[in-house]
């Protein structure tokens, strides 16, 4: 009698279910109600897909499926099944309060999941869903922590990269500190791409507490693609003075990737200056990195400048080589032949 009554209290029509899944179709859809924490939902959906909605960062792209080149891209709708599109979302997507968690749930664990936007077509290719709706906001992101702690399934980080609440940098923080080498740059990634100022600060944090390695160097490009204003002076606060002559290196290469007009000035400073060659070699390779004219004029500076380091003139004439500007080679041939 207790399990009828639990059945009932359940399960409801899948008809109601179909208005709150958005753009899911071609799936047998049973709503739970009163269960707002996912991972109290995982026995009832073994064998099916789990899915909730959760709250989304302000900007959020709807995130769906593509095919065709990224030119002329069109999107086309995601699937529970495995598909040969691509996955993203693009500045022209939809604006989204929302985004749907789907998981598939096999013995007892979560097989795959995927993050589509409330604008995405999903096809369910027959599959059962098991749909709870909105969950709680800490129980959704204890559920995805512990996901993206246990397997090597990016989904879960993309969901709490994505999730509105402050509480999910701070699990991006915690994982990028604790977990293996791509979960941890994962999650490094993620502060920076998606997370803004709280991304900054935890990303700062992360640089005085990491030890020298692959993981610390990271942190490089997550400041490049952050959007805070003080992503860039932080990045070129550490080409100057940092503990680690590969972190400086590289955090000069994006600099000009990402700054160029900060990067001019400095690059100029410390190819004047700096006594490690291979730093110098790596400040070279990111003058020639820079946009446009600037690249090959200041290559060619450095290279007719008979103050600069040797090893500094012969990277510049080195990238002048590989040069496609035809000013550039001809001076550089000119030079060569004096």
């Amino acid at each position: 009698m207790a399990s009828k009554y639990l059945a009932c209290l359940l399960v409801c029509l899948s008809g109601s279910a179909w208005a709150q899944i958005d753009d899911l179709y071609n799936a047998d859809v049973t709503e739970y109600q009163d269960i707002s924490n996912p991972a109290e939902a995982v026995k009832a959906a073994e064998g099916q897909w789990l899915a909730f909605s959760m709250p989304v960062l302000e900007g959020t792209r709807s995130p769906c499926c593509w095919k065709g080149k990224w030119g002329v891209m069109g999107e086309v709708g995601c699937g529970l099944a495995p598909g040969h599109t691509s996955y993203g979302s693009r500045s022209d997507s939809p604006l989204v309060d929302e985004a749907i968690v789907y998981a598939s749930i096999r013995d007892g664990r979560v097989h795959k999941l995927r993050v589509m936007g409330t604008h995405c077509p999903v096809d369910g290719n027959g599959e059962q869903v098991a749909w709870i709706g909105e969950v709680d906001e800490n129980a959704g992101m204890d559920w995805l922590e512990g996901i993206a702690r246990a397997d090597d399934s990016d989904g879960a980080l993309y969901a709490l990269a994505l999730h509105r609440s402050d509480g999910a940098a701070k699990r991006l923080y915690s994982l990028a500190r604790d977990t293996d080498k791509e979960r941890g740059s994962e999650a490094v990634f993620w502060l920076g791409e998606a997370r803004g100022e709280q991304g900054f600060n935890f990303l700062e944090r992360l640089l005085g507490e990491l030890p020298r390695g692959d993981r610390r160097r990271e942190i490089n490009f997550a400041l490049s693609q952050n959007d805070s204003p003080e992503a860039a002076q932080l990045l070129l606060e550490i080409s100057k003075s940092d503990r680690d002559p590969e972190q400086r290196g590289e955090a000069l290469f994006w600099l000009a990737q990402e700054y160029p007009n900060e990067a001019k000035g400095w690059l100029k400073e410390v190819i004047a200056a700096e006594q490690d060659e291979d730093i110098l070699e790596k400040a070279v390779f990111a003058v020639s990195q820079l946009p446009g004219e600037d690249s090959s004029r200041m290559l060619l500076d450095i290279a007719r400048d008979k103050q600069a380091p040797r090893e500094a003139r012969r990277q510049a004439l080195f990238w002048l080589a590989q040069s496609d500007d035809d000013e550039a080679v001809a001076a550089l041939a000119d030079l060569l032949t004096r």
